[in-house]
């Protein structure tokens, strides 16, 4: 009788040790999140605070910059003593500025109204708008909603560049693209919208296209399905490879050759190089 309670024991010790491995193998990729919980958020922020960040960046964008899995690596690549490749020096400050459900047209006024971008006294801006327009407007041609997006884009720009022109007081400007979708029709029309942005804005220092690319699968015509929570939204891996692409288009505001290198990094007609 002890024998077969003891076998009995052994037999559900093993069972909730199994069933605890495979929680733990089901768990996200974490990636050190700047969260404002996190340990290394709180060395980050005593390493760099108030008077000793160097630079603040304002991200201006919709629930995909609201992502606290894609802030927590742009933070970290932005300012993480021990990440060695870049050239910007680290102590960058980011206000976050994600508007879920947002499309291009919602944000502008929210931009203007709130003066992000000079108005808070940014040395770059980073804006990634545009898809939830894509995804509520399915039925509409691609030519005239590129169009239309375009335009809210550049006055988002503008409202970011507080009417300054001289490229020593005023923010850079960094626009990406918007990432694929799950769906290859969606895909393909970000693909489109993409190339608008890239060859129609004025007054952007540099446009990437690397969310697109980096979470593109040209097996299915759409984004690689395990770098996706949704249709629209990635999950962390897919986030990761954004927040990457985000500093390395601030990044070649100090790097020139970053441009040259990368062929998803675009320089646009109002490059200045940033020292």
């Amino acid at each position: 009788m002890i024998s077969k309670i003891k076998y009995m024991a052994l037999t559900c010790l093993l069972a909730l040790m199994a069933a605890t491995g495979a929680a733990r193998a089901a768990d996200p990729l974490q990636y050190s999140l700047y969260d404002g919980a996190n340990p290394v958020f709180a060395e980050q922020s005593a390493a760099y605070s108030g008077d000793d960040y160097r630079f603040l960046c304002s991200a201006i964008g919709d629930s995909l910059t609201d992502s606290s899995q894609l802030q927590g690596v742009f933070y970290s690549r932005l300012n993480d003593p021990g990440y060695s490749f870049r050239s910007i020096p680290g102590g960058t400050q980011v206000n976050f500025h994600g508007n879920p459900g947002g499309t291009t047209g919602s944000i502008l006024p929210a931009t203007q109204s709130h003066d992000w971008g000079a108005g808070e006294g940014a040395n770059f801006v980073v804006i990634m708008v545009g898809t939830n327009d894509l995804d509520y407007n399915q039925g509409d041609a691609i030519e005239d909603l590129a169009a239309a997006m375009v335009s809210n884009v550049q006055a988002i720009v503008d409202s970011a560049l507080g009417g300054i022109s001289d490229p020593n007081q005023r923010p850079a400007i960094v626009v990406s693209g918007v990432p694929a979708y799950l769906d290859a029709t969606l895909t393909s029309r970000a693909k489109y919208y993409n190339e608008q942005l890239r060859t129609r804005l004025d007054r952007v220092d540099i446009f990437t296209d690397g969310a697109w690319w980096d979470l593109y699968d040209s097996g299915t015509g759409a984004a690689a399905s395990w770098l996706m929570e949704d249709l629209k939204h990635p999950n962390g891996d897919g986030f990761y490879r954004i927040a990457e692409d985000w500093f390395k288009g601030v990044d070649a505001l100090y790097d020139p050759s970053r441009i040259e290198t990368d062929p998803h990094i675009y320089r646009m007609p109002w490059y200045f190089q940033r020292t």
